[in-house]
């Protein structure tokens, strides 16, 4: 009945020779009905979940709902090396391991590695965001292979005695990931410390999110401002920076915004540029890791380029305007929070032993450190006063849960919290996340870089020769820099006694630094982008597009 419907367009030759495959056609529907019909009024098997709390814990490769047969990685026989992360740490132990001794899988929901001291430039534009992003697979070519493979996924928890990871995709779909050797690499995040409201109305500046928002408000706030009636007071607020926090995190936005507005927006927009002010809050010394001279420096180029610093401790963060300890309000349009570093949700969940600030307590070979007791459900601590012995079931706190450092001055409980511990077999933390109680070290880059390049040493090592004993971690500082804005830096290599080996500050800092990250960018192709970005804004200047 449809042929002479669809097809009356053609001629009776046509209709004649292509009538058989229309009834085929036609067969062929009416059975698919049926089959349809009969499958939706049969009972479906229920779908298992890929996680019941309480229940047996079931291998990832046998969670067909979770896994399909073409996503299971090749299996070679050698062991899997779980690596969750994609910063610092965990892309110099990816790019530094062998493949050949190993099966990879890099666990995270970010699949590149941020090359963060080149943040401050993304916010204003002095460079494109996707200029310091390096792809995973850049990193570790091998990720392409059949035995390895990138999820992108973020993890839950860890169960060190069935070594399996849990993990959760943006879609919220969640699966078990195996381990053989697993490597916690989940960084930190922004510490609030527990001031109210800065999560809900602060940038923080760790991520390529953050600084596209970081520059799409700075932008909206300036476009604002220039509408027809708007108030002066409200004119003013949106105009106002407050960047909170003077280490040089902070210090290089300042920089950077004192750039944006005297070489920039002071062409585009004359009167709104005069109107800009940047205020930086510290609650001690700028720049307090440098050396003495040097923070006098900085505080010089940075008053002149018209960056007002203050110091002050912030009490409360509103919409609009902060308010600091002394009673003093000061309003904003942006406010931007640099003060330091803690502890993720997932860090402080891991069944492990942390020292007082919340890190993953570690040994001088980066073991993951767990009390003698520990759970085998893989019980987790959630907070500060309360655990998680298996999925949904909160207990009480115990001794073994509780950070293990004490407090200062009792070195002999120090001792014997420590001596409690015991190294998790074949799991490993590096960078932010993880300290040693003995000898911590701060969250810096270079920090993690080092600790990634020493554990995949010590793999390889272990992988080539069963008899391999490994050293412990020694970290070397290298040195610290930091831009002032325009064309000025500050840096410092070494020390010996507390006091720098070797300090300078201006135009020749300002080229080493340049020089300096532009070498240890992750690949050629960032290189000759950050290149071409620096190019562009010093002959054309930055794009203040709205997008």
């Amino acid at each position: 009945m449809l042929l002479p419907v669809g097809l009356s367009w053609l001629g009776h030759g046509a209709q004649a020779a292509l009538a058989p495959l229309a009834a085929a056609a036609g067969r062929a529907l009416q059975q698919q009905q049926q089959h349809a019909g009969a499958a939706a009024a049969a009972p479906r098997a229920p779908r298992l979940p890929p996680f019941a709390a309480g229940g047996p814990l079931r291998h990832v490769h046998a969670e067909k709902t979770v896994y399909e047969a073409n996503s299971i990685p090749l299996r070679t026989g050698r062991q899997r090396l779980l690596i969750l992360g994609t910063g610092w740490a965990a892309a110099r132990l990816a790019r530094d391991i062998d493949p050949k001794l190993y099966d990879l899988t890099v666990l995270s929901p970010r699949n590149h590695m941020v090359f963060t001291p080149l943040l401050a430039s993304a916010t204003t534009g002095t460079i494109e965001a996707r200029s310091v992003a390096v792809h995973i697979t850049s990193i570790q070519k091998a990720l392409h292979e059949p035995q390895n493979q990138y999820i992108a996924a973020r993890a839950l928890a860890v169960y060190p005695e069935r070594r399996v990871v849990e993990a959760a995709s943006e879609d919220g779909i969640r699966f078990f990931v195996p381990f053989d050797k697993l490597a916690v690499c989940t960084g930190s995040q922004g510490s609030t410390f527990g001031i109210p409201g800065v999560e809900e109305h602060t940038h923080f500046l760790r991520d390529l999110r953050h600084a596209e928002a970081i520059r799409n408000h700075l932008i909206e706030n300036i476009a604002a401002a220039g509408v027809p009636g708007r108030p002066m007071d409200e004119f003013n607020r949106l105009l106002h920076i407050v960047i909170v926090g003077g280490g040089p995190t902070g210090v290089e936005v300042a920089g950077e915004l004192a750039n944006l507005i005297h070489r920039d927006l002071s062409k585009i927009y004359p009167d709104r540029a005069k109107a800009m002010r940047v205020t930086m809050i510290e609650a001690k010394e700028l720049l307090g890791s440098f050396d003495g001279s040097l923070r006098e420096y900085a505080a010089r180029k940075l008053t002149r380029q018209g960056i007002r610093l203050r110091k002050g401790v912030v009490r409360v963060v509103e919409p609009t305007s902060l308010t600091l300890t002394d009673g003093t309000v000061i309003p904003f349009g942006l406010c931007i929070w640099s003060t330091g570093v803690g502890p993720t949700e997932f860090t402080l969940g891991l069944p492990f032993a942390k020292t007082q600030v919340g890190r993953l307590a570690v040994d001088e070979q980066l073991r993951v450190l767990a009390p003698p007791k520990q759970d085998a459900a893989g019980g987790s601590v959630r907070a500060e006063g309360e655990a998680v012995a298996g999925p949904g079931k909160v207990t009480p706190l115990t001794d073994e849960h509780r950070p293990i450092t004490p407090a200062p001055g009792s070195a002999a409980a120090d001792a014997a919290a420590l001596a409690r511990l015991h190294p998790v077999p074949d799991v490993f933390a590096l960078g932010d996340c993880c300290a040693n109680p003995q000898t911590p070290l701060p969250a810096l880059a270079q920090v993690a870089e080092q600790q990634g390049r020493y554990l995949a040493r010590v793999l390889n090592g272990q992988a080539r020769d069963s008899a391999y004993k490994a050293p412990g971690f020694v970290y070397k500082h290298l040195g610290s820099m930091a831009t002032v804005g325009g064309t000025s830096a500050i840096l410092q290599f070494g020390s010996a006694s507390g006091r720098p080996r070797f300090s300078l500050a201006g135009f020749g800092s300002w080229v080493a630094w340049r020089s300096a990250y532009l070498t240890r960018l992750g690949s050629m192709r960032n290189r000759m982008m950050v290149a071409f970005d620096w190019t562009i804004t010093m002959l054309l200047g930055r794009d203040v597009s709205r997008w």
